[in-house]
């Protein structure tokens, strides 16, 4: 207990000491002094410039000398006279060339369309039937190029198919293998020309005739645009037996010959 009252009483003596002081302080150190005192100076001697010698002091001040009028400067443009420098080149004008005119040719009239002529079927000379050959061996006939007598027994000595069942008579003959004639027109007689034309056709399933090649097949003897012509009219017309199995365009040919009573 003695040392708890002993602890106190240190700390209320401690606090007391520093207040105590620090009211000293305030009215001891911090108090500003009234009437604030006045400001002291150096007395300087009487003059009339900041330069001068002697010992007796003028009533009059001397009249010091004129002060010698400063000199002028020399102008921007007398010091660009004066100064030596280099003379800058002088610097040409460039000159752009002129573009040249271009010269537009004048327009040309667009030429006038030209009316197609259908050309003529070209009869090829090797296709042509050149008759019957006689060999070493005895005649023969044929486009195989080996010996022999090509055909069909009972056929027409005088056709030149050779292929399929084929036609015989003194009409016109055909060549479509697998198939029968229904109609097979003659050409019309209005011809003045006597020879031979064989007129590929493209028959469908059906047995029609669907379209003819424009130039004769192998085996036409003649050139003559008017038999050529007669020919494919009369096989566009020529109707066969109808066969499903057959091809959607099978080929044959119609053989007609013409001749002159």
């Amino acid at each position: 207990m003695q040392t708890n009252k002993d602890k106190w009483s240190g700390i209320a003596g401690t606090l007391i000491f520093h207040g105590l002081l620090l009211v000293a302080i305030m009215f001891l150190a911090l108090r500003t002094p009234l009437p604030l005192p006045e400001e002291a100076g150096v007395e300087v001697n009487l003059g009339y410039s900041d330069e001068g010698m002697g010992d007796i002091q003028p009533p009059i001040p001397a009249a010091s000398e004129a002060a010698a009028p400063p000199q002028p400067k020399a102008s921007a443009a007398e010091e660009l006279v004066s100064e030596e420098t280099e003379e800058a080149p002088r610097i040409e004008p460039v000159v752009k060339p002129r573009p040249k005119a271009i010269e537009t040719p004048p327009e040309k009239p667009a030429p006038k369309p030209q009316p197609v002529v259908k050309p003529e079927p070209v009869i090829n000379p090797n296709a042509m039937y050149k008759g019957k050959t006689t060999g070493s061996e005895g005649g023969n006939q044929g486009i195989t190029g080996k010996p022999g007598d090509q055909g069909k027994p009972g056929g027409d000595p005088n056709s030149d198919s050779y292929d399929g069942s084929g036609g015989s008579g003194g009409g016109p003959s055909f060549n479509l293998e697998g198939r029968s004639t229904k109609s097979l027109p003659q050409p019309a007689n209005t011809f003045s020309e006597s020879g031979t034309v064989v007129v590929s056709i493209y028959v469908d399933r059906q047995g029609k005739v669907t379209r003819v090649s424009e130039a004769p097949a192998r085996g036409t003897t003649t050139g003559s645009s008017q038999l050529i012509q007669l020919a494919k009219k009369a096989a566009l017309q020529a109707r066969f037996s109808a066969n499903q199995d057959a091809p959607e365009e099978q080929t044959g040919t119609i053989t007609y010959t013409f001749k002159l009573n």
